[in-house]
């Protein structure tokens, strides 16, 4: 029977050898096993020797990526018997320790790999009751990050890597933010406080057209008055345009609301015809009764003396009936179209009120947007000063201070959990955790800050800036 196990050494090239042997072999197969874990034995050696000159100096971290191997020599079975419950990588977590199968939580910041190494194997032999120490490797496999902040082009947090300077990093970090990345920061936003006020502008001539259309549509006006802002610049095809539309609009909606009250009021005209026909059939209807009226006593009187027969009688009643009964039919048909009317007045007036509440509200909420509009475009206004004169200002103050050597500065943590500052250079090494800050003096004369005297600000320039699409130039003073 053969049985087959693995045999595993870890460089620290992070490279993995996989020799296999067979157990129960005969004493020649015995002497070429046992070269081959000598020759595997003094590899580790070398290996781990290496590595542990490569890291002596290093110690561990939180977030620090490790690579655990433990193997052991077992002389009763001529095997090397591989822990695979722990050979896996783990993380030092924020705590500064690492947790293991069978070890349990163990420390790890402020110790080197071969320390915690040390530390992994006695902490074995003694939870599994082993004869001797384990052979224990660990390596780094990814080493905590380090961060750049201050005047480079991208700082954050980066991948840390042996050997690390100051330049290096800086390089990383896209190197030192130039007077050019600002200048172009500041023209583009120059072009974008040009474009927001020149839309603020248009915008409020709209509501300006707007508001004076909803005034003379309130007033019953005939046309509408535009403001002179408005007026004045009528030569511009955009405001032409824009003043032309709203006579359009006013024009639409003055005929639609013309339309609706004259449609009422022919219907009330109709209906006052209506029941003037009515009148003059409840007039013909009473002559018409009285005529009945009339012939019938006379014939009753007849009748009594027996002079004329009772049927002719019968008939002047039920005639005189039927003209009564037309006459209440004209009546209520009266009455009906008098409500009628009154319904008509009542759809003008609601037609009429109704279109005078929507103006009404309308122009208040036009008003509203007014006086917003005016709050946004003094602060684009101050945004596009401060863009277009101010920040340039500033920086032809600072030409000066590109010339000057940058100071780097290192904070690293203690393992007292403190910060200790470091003054750098650019041979500096870096090591993971660190947090390097990059700084660009200022000229003597500087503070750091804009502070424009009164002086400065009158004799500031005045910009005038052409609104393409609307035709409007703003003064920034």
């Amino acid at each position: 029977m053969f049985e087959e196990l693995p045999f595993s050494v870890n460089s620290g090239a992070r490279s993995n050898h996989r020799v296999r042997c067979l157990g129960k072999l005969s004493d020649r197969g015995a002497w070429r096993f046992l070269h081959v874990v000598v020759s595997a034995g003094m590899s580790l050696a070398c290996m781990l020797g290496v590595s542990a000159a490569n890291a002596r100096d290093y110690v561990l971290g939180p977030q620090d990526k490790l690579r655990v191997k433990v193997y052991e020599w077992r002389a009763s079975r001529d095997t090397i018997f591989g822990w695979d419950a722990l050979n896996d990588e783990y993380t030092v977590g924020p705590n500064g320790s690492v947790s293991l199968p069978l070890v349990g939580e163990i420390k790890a910041a402020g110790l080197t790999t071969g320390e915690i190494a040390n530390s992994i194997g006695d902490r074995l032999m003694k939870s599994v009751g082993l004869a001797r120490k384990p052979n224990t490797a660990v390596e780094i496999v990814q080493f905590r990050p380090f961060y750049v902040v201050g005047k480079v082009t991208q700082s954050g947090e980066f991948a840390y890597r042996p050997g690390l300077t100051v330049l290096q990093a800086l390089s990383i970090a896209g190197g030192l933010r130039t007077r050019e990345d600002r200048d172009a920061r500041f023209e583009r936003e120059v072009i974008q406080g040009q474009g927001d006020v020149s839309l603020l502008r248009l915008s409020e001539a709209s509501l300006l057209a707007r508001k004076a259309r909803l005034e003379a549509e309130l007033s019953h006006a005939s046309d509408i008055k535009f403001p002179v802002q408005l007026t004045s610049r009528i030569q511009d095809d955009v405001f032409a345009m824009l003043l032309k539309q709203e006579r359009l609009i006013f024009q639409a909606r003055s005929e639609g609301l013309d339309t609706q009250i004259k449609a009422l009021h022919g219907l009330r005209e109709f209906l006052q015809k209506e029941l003037a026909s009515l009148e003059a059939q409840l007039v013909f209807l009473d002559k018409q009764i009285g005529s009945i009226q009339k012939e019938l006593t006379a014939v009753s009187a007849l009748v009594v003396k027996g002079l004329a027969a009772a049927p002719r009688e019968f008939s002047l009643e039920r005639a005189l009936a039927q003209a009564q009964s037309e006459r209440l039919s004209a009546e209520t048909s009266l009455l009906r179209g008098r409500q009628e009317i009154s319904k008509t007045d009542i759809s003008i007036l609601e037609l009429e009120d109704g279109r005078k509440n929507e103006v009404t509200i309308d122009l208040r909420q036009t008003q509203a947007e007014l006086d917003a509009l005016e709050s946004r475009t003094e602060t684009a206004r101050r945004l596009l000063y401060e863009s277009a004169v101010s920040a340039p200002t500033l920086l032809a103050r600072r030409a000066d201070a590109d010339l000057a050597a940058p100071i780097y500065t290192i904070f690293r943590p203690s393992a007292d959990g403190a910060t200790v500052q470091i003054q750098a250079n650019e041979t500096s090494a870096v090591e993971p955790g660190d947090t390097i800050k990059v700084e660009i003096p200022l000229a003597p004369d500087e503070t750091g800050a804009l502070d424009l005297t009164s002086t400065e600000r009158h004799e500031a320039p005045r910009i005038e800036l052409k609104a393409e699409t609307a035709g409007d130039t703003v003064g920034i003073p």
